[in-house]
């Protein structure tokens, strides 16, 4: 996926401008799922899936599209293999290390040439995002989040404006560092924004850490479900 990657998501960032933002208090019923995340080792099976942070630009002509995306933006690579139909984005809210909300984002549903005779759906891609602030015409600043789902058939891209509270001044990214395996009935958080009212921040290795003394936080989430389920 990854030599295509980079024309297919500027296409990507002109037609999310032109979507509509989700708030980022909006409230989902989705239940929460765990915010673990998994190490991938040889005991691994087909009961899992995998998420690899990738380079977004592997090719040397794809560093002067850098501006366009901002500095924090990056790939992570999906490998799938089994009965669930739909790839699934949430967001989770936080405030002082505990979880408040979950808001739905976007979902993609593979389609029936993707299955096997076992049932299985199969399905390798990429999540893309890139965040940036902008500027309305009255002069406001804000922040968004456009991201999206690669994979052989096309893409599908969305937007969502991240409203932080007045009082965060100081944001950081916390992103996924290594590869992990996760239980086919799980999801992971793959990237985040944390912020802080201090002069200061602290941030671990993992972003499962990270959130536990993060003051305010908004986490990407995904995960592989049924049709009729929720994430």
């Amino acid at each position: 996926m990854s030599t295509n990657k980079i024309p297919q998501l500027l296409s990507i960032i002109i037609v999310a401008g032109l979507m509509t933002w989700a708030v980022v208090n909006d409230v989902s019923s989705r239940k929460v799922m765990s915010a673990l995340e998994f190490q991938v080792d040889d005991k691994t099976d087909s009961s899992t899936w995998s998420a690899s942070p990738e380079p977004l630009f592997d090719h040397k002509n794809n560093e002067k599209l850098k501006p366009f995306m901002g500095l924090m933006s990056g790939s992570i690579a999906l490998q799938y293999q089994g009965p669930q139909q739909n790839l699934a984005v949430s967001f989770d809210y936080w405030n002082d290390g505990v979880k408040k909300n979950t808001s739905t984002g976007m979902s993609m549903s593979m389609m029936e040439n993707n299955k096997d005779e076992m049932g299985n759906y199969h399905f390798e891609g990429d999540f893309v995002y890139s965040f940036k602030d902008r500027q309305d015409p009255n002069g406001a600043v804000y922040s968004e989040l456009e991201y999206a789902i690669i994979e052989r058939n096309g893409y599908y891209s969305s937007t969502v404006r991240v409203d932080k509270p007045a009082a965060i001044g100081m944001t950081g990214e916390m992103k996924l560092q290594q590869s992990v395996r996760v239980p086919q009935n799980e999801s992971i958080v793959v990237w985040g924004l944390q912020g802080t009212d201090k002069q200061s921040m602290l941030s671990y290795s993992t972003i499962a850490e990270t959130l536990k003394i993060a003051k305010w936080a908004m986490t990407v989430r995904l995960g592989f479900i049924g049709p009729n389920d929720e994430m």
